[in-house]
């Protein structure tokens, strides 16, 4: 029987071939969107509370209830540090048993020079709606905001962690990286167009040419 490590490392290399999950996803594959999450003062309760909204709002139009999800969180490793069953994110997964987290080390994700740039990796295989997305994506956009709850890490820490959605139904991957924006990428072009056309005000404008272009 295939693990869950290897049948996502499948998944991957049949649908998304040469692509490695990190940021920024967008500018790593050719169909793909990028949102802008921001609006307002960011001192703001009603500025979190748009992040969060805008988030969930797209992550609700990408994935339905009945989806296959892959779960991927990846965390800088720090001497022995590990990723525990107590994190934050399993929490926010329903009836989450440990023997549904398969683990894994990735080397050099961001610096191939570095043999100490190692990443903790934990996978889960699982149906969308099992998973708290708002409480994760809230959390999300309260990385570099210490004194905000809820966070990804505990005692107000500024966090390494990083997350990432794969949708194995619908093949694709949804990664919001902080409160400023998310990403989706895409094996084909018109899984994603229903999703730019609705939400076209909110995508970013720097970006905005290249990812017409996309759908011309």
């Amino acid at each position: 029987m295939q693990t869950t490590k290897n049948e996502f490392k499948q998944f991957l290399s049949d649908n998304f071939k040469g692509l490695r999950l990190r940021k920024p996803l967008f500018y790593s594959w050719c169909f793909g969107l990028r949102f802008d999450l921001q609006l307002g003062n960011t001192d703001t309760d009603e500025y979190f509370h748009e992040v969060t909204r805008r988030a969930s709002t797209i992550f609700q139009s990408a994935f339905d209830n009945s989806d296959r999800v892959f779960l991927v969180l990846k965390d800088y490793k720090y001497k022995r540090k590990k990723i525990r069953i107590s994190d934050f994110t399993f929490k926010q997964i329903n009836q989450l048993k440990k023997e549904e987290i398969s683990y894994s080390k990735e080397k050099k994700l961001y610096d191939t020079t570095d043999k100490f740039d190692i990443r903790n990796v934990a996978i889960i295989k699982l149906i969308s709606n099992r998973i708290n997305h708002k409480k994760i994506l809230t959390a999300i956009s309260h990385s570099d905001f210490p004194t905000r709850k809820p966070r990804l890490d505990k005692n107000e820490f500024l966090t390494s962690k990083e997350i990432y959605f794969i949708n194995i139904d619908k093949k694709l991957i949804f990664h919001m990286y902080d409160d400023r924006g998310l990403d989706i990428v895409s094996v084909e072009r018109e899984t994603i167009r229903p999703i730019y056309k609705k939400y076209n005000d909110w995508i970013f404008e720097y970006d905005k040419k290249q990812i017409n272009k996309q759908f011309e």
